[in-house]
């Protein structure tokens, strides 16, 4: 094979030419450079080789670093994106009505399953710092207007609200209201799609992202889950699945799965031993 043809392998037409992004092309530039200068230093022959094949493969790719489109998409601060021009890739739930289950969690990056549930890594250090920022904050009826997205609020209790005066609304616990709150914020800023859940919806999975902490955020307690089945008279048979605090007794969440539902999988998902320690990843 030829230069011609080598080249012609090599080029990605779908960043070079009129697609080629001139500040994207200007960091490589000065990448390149910082490369070649220390190899300089101890071979001017080899530094010019160096600096060289950078350039022409930025010429002939568009980047030096590869796989830099997607890299710089998903991981650069949407602010450092729109000084090189770009918009960030929109981040979506989903349908309001489906983002609540496992899988759609998955696919928007919140949960991770490799046999069993999780919260990914990024989404549960995110979570746990928006926690502690809240955690001496006022958590009255601004903020959980803030978190229901829609109605006029008005607080009826120390964990209880009235949503246009129709709808009450209570958390059973303080550190549940500071948990939804917190990851309230991280979802707004997160999720271009989430001021189009309503109420029930973002109750809906943030009560179910509840069910995954492995602390408190009230004390920073260990947190135990577990599940229990009930099988009532003349009703069908259901599965109780909650996660507290060992240490305050704090109950962060509670669902009902009915059998062979929709649901059925988070039942089976979450056993009496709780989330485990953080250090194992915090799988139910």
């Amino acid at each position: 094979m030829g230069p011609v043809e080598i080249a012609s392998t090599l080029r990605q037409p779908a960043y070079i030419g009129e697609n080629r992004c001139g500040p994207c092309t200007v960091v490589n530039v000065l990448l390149a450079a910082l490369l070649a200068a220390p190899v300089a230093v101890l071979s001017p022959p080899l530094g010019a080789a160096t600096l060289a094949g950078c350039l022409l493969a930025i010429y002939l790719r568009g980047y030096l670093v590869p796989g830099t489109p997607e890299l710089t998409e998903e991981y650069l601060p949407p602010a450092v994106l729109r000084l090189f021009g770009k918009e960030p890739a929109p981040r979506t739930l989903g349908d309001p009505e489906e983002a609540g289950s496992w899988g759609s969690l998955e696919e928007a990056g919140i949960v991770e399953r490799e046999g069993s549930v999780s919260l990914t890594a990024d989404f549960r250090d995110r979570w746990r710092a928006a926690i502690h920022e809240r955690r001496d904050a006022e958590l009255g009826e601004r903020a959980v207007a803030r978190l229901l997205g829609e109605g006029e609020v008005a607080q009826r209790g120390d964990r209880a609200f009235s949503v246009d005066g129709t709808q009450l609304v209570r958390w059973d616990s303080s550190a549940a209201l500071l948990a939804d709150v917190a990851a309230n914020e991280l979802l707004r800023e997160r999720y271009d799609d989430w001021s189009a859940f309503d109420r029930d919806a973002r109750r809906e999975l943030l009560g179910r992202l509840r069910l995954l902490l492995e602390r408190c955020p009230d004390c920073d307690g260990a947190t135990t889950g577990g599940s229990e089945s009930v099988d009532p008279c003349c009703q069908k048979s259901y599965t109780v699945v909650w996660n507290e605090c060992e240490a305050c007794g704090a109950l962060l969440g509670e669902r009902s799965s009915v059998a062979g539902g929709a649901d059925d999988e988070l039942a089976a998902l979450v056993d009496s031993s709780g989330p485990v320690p953080e250090s194992d990843g915090g799988h139910v």
